[in-house]
């Protein structure tokens, strides 16, 4: 670093950037409400909805789906059996390894995850700012 001034300008970047963030996340979560989603479940759903799991299937490995959302696996684990309880997803055995669990996108997720999207995307293009 080349001094004061360029650190406290690094601060205020990092800043305003959490600043966005939480601005953003906020309005996201207002406007997935109405389709009883939050933010992290909207994102677990689009992850799966694009349906581009490393091996080409429809399904993603919990620890696939970890590295792919901003969430612990243990947050995930939790946020995936609510998912799960309320018909969005469903989760089943790895063919490939016994030990592991594939979660995908059902129907009424895929449903649900299509009517939300609009107003989501309304939300990044009013919130981000543009580059």
């Amino acid at each position: 670093m080349t001094g004061d001034k360029d650190e406290r300008a690094l601060v205020a970047e990092w800043r305003e950037i959490l600043a966005i963030h939480a601005r953003t996340a906020c309005e996201i979560d207002r406007e997935l409400h109405p389709h009883g989603l939050c933010a992290s479940d909207f994102e677990v759903l689009d992850v799966l909805a694009d349906g581009q799991a490393d091996d080409g299937g429809c399904s993603f490995r919990v620890q696939e789906l970890a590295d792919r959302v901003h969430l612990s696996q243990s947050a995930l684990s939790r946020l995936v059996a609510r998912l799960e309880k309320d018909g969005l997803v469903d989760r089943g055995i790895c063919s490939e390894d016994r030990r592991g669990v594939r979660v995908g996108i059902t129907a009424a997720g895929r449903e649900r995850y299509e009517r939300a999207r609009p107003g989501h995307l309304a939300v990044l293009e009013r919130m981000l700012p543009k580059g």
